[in-house]
């Protein structure tokens, strides 16, 4: 055992103490704060969001785009893109399974969309046209659907933001 001192005891009582109050201040004061995560209110226009968006310079020129908080998060799950061009039998799945008429649409290259899954039975799939010179979303057919918290990669390519990644 070690041999101390009152006086030594006393100073390691209070270094004992100062530490505890330092590690009780590491745990609690963190989460005593509020932890506030500003909202977003959705703007249900991939084209709009993406124009507010200016790539950073040089050095960034890229962007992970959240559809969850591009569209509303409660009232669709999941989305696609349709696009001119894709195969016709894509197409025609696409628009039976959202329930949309060809002839709502306009894809003869000016326009491609996000299909929106809704959340809920009974709603309408929502459809957001794209304009494909401002935001290209048609670099690469989709044959599938994602979750509404799947990111979008996007890249600056010639003035404006093209879906994927670039080289």
């Amino acid at each position: 055992m070690l041999n101390l001192t009152s006086q030594s005891r006393r100073w390691i009582v209070l270094a004992a103490v100062l530490w505890l109050v330092i590690l009780a201040g590491i745990i609690f004061i963190p989460q005593s704060r509020s932890t506030e995560v500003a909202q977003v209110t959705p703007t249900n226009s991939l084209t709009r969001s993406l124009q507010q968006t200016r790539p950073g310079g040089d050095a960034v020129s890229a962007q992970l785009v959240d559809p969850a908080r591009i569209y509303d998060a409660e009232r669709y799950l999941g989305y696609t893109t349709l696009c001119p061009g894709e195969p016709q039998e894509l197409v025609d799945a696409k628009l039976e399974a959202f329930g949309i008429s060809a002839d709502d649409l306009d894809l003869g290259g000016d326009l491609g969309y996000v299909l929106l899954i809704p959340g809920g039975e009974g709603e309408a799939p929502m459809v957001d046209p794209v304009e494909l010179n401002k935001v290209d979303i048609c670099t690469v057919p989709q044959s599938e659907s994602f979750p509404l918290n799947t990111a979008m990669p996007f890249h600056m390519n010639q003035g404006r933001w093209t879906l994927g990644l670039g080289q």
